[in-house]
């Protein structure tokens, strides 16, 4: 279960490699439809997020102390949301039916430090469309939340006619191997980038911090789900 303390932990901490990244990309140009797990938007600031994620608390703390593991919610593609018109329009070329996964690793850093490797800490956001691309990994956590703000800014309510789609889908949630697919495939992304960032770290500099064995991202029983989004596309209903 999401432990608020160690939320307002992480809200706390400061962002490694940021100061790298911004020396980096101070000379480029950066396409957003283009980045990698290297080049990051994520590399400048969640300082916006983190605000909002304290006001939250500050709110919702009962609610989200009892929460569940692996509560989802179901949302339609920008191109469904009214208004949405109103966003950048690459973001709707970059929103496609799929999956954000918030995913916890199972073992809780020996000490409080920073990430050498994930920005996020124990915590790994990623999207993955329905063809299994991932189209932001765990290292673009900006990105994913961005979307994420994207798709729920303002709405209470649930999309009602999309969610009985989904129901339909996977009869009532008997039938989940579409997303148990698309799950292992995230992880096997996250395993992959972090075995792929940590050997670039270590080409880096030497102020990289190799991560403990116990945090290291080795295969999926070291994440346990915390919540996921589902992007469909269909029709609404408001």
């Amino acid at each position: 279960m999401l432990d608020p303390d160690q939320l307002e932990a992480l809200v706390a901490e400061e962002l490694t490699y940021r100061e790298k990244q911004l020396i980096r990309l101070r000379d480029e140009v950066i396409d957003l439809e283009e980045m990698d797990d290297n080049v990051s938007l994520s590399e400048f600031t969640l300082d916006d997020f983190r605000v909002e994620l304290m006001n939250f608390l500050a709110g919702n703390r009962k609610q989200l102390e009892e929460a569940p593991l692996g509560l989802y919610a179901v949302t339609p593609t920008l191109d469904g949301i009214k208004n949405a018109i109103l966003f950048d329009k690459n973001w709707h070329k970059i929103v496609k039916p799929g999956v954000i996964f918030c995913l916890r690793h199972k073992n809780p850093p020996q000490e409080k430090r920073s990430s050498n490797v994930n920005p996020l800490g124990r915590y790994y956001l990623l999207y993955i469309r329905d063809d299994g691309t991932v189209r932001f990994t765990f290292t673009q956590a900006k990105n994913v939340l961005s979307m994420f703000r994207k798709l729920g800014v303002g709405r209470a309510a649930p999309y009602q006619a999309l969610c009985d789609l989904f129901d339909r889908g996977t009869e009532n949630g008997a039938k989940m191997e579409k997303y148990s697919d698309l799950l292992a495939k995230a992880i096997n992304a996250i395993v992959h980038t972090f075995q792929k960032r940590t050997a670039a770290g270590l080409q880096f500099g030497r102020d990289f911090v190799i991560p403990d064995k116990q945090e290291q991202a080795t295969d999926a029983s070291d994440f346990e789900l915390i919540t996921w989004l589902v992007i469909k596309s269909g029709e609404t209903d408001g």
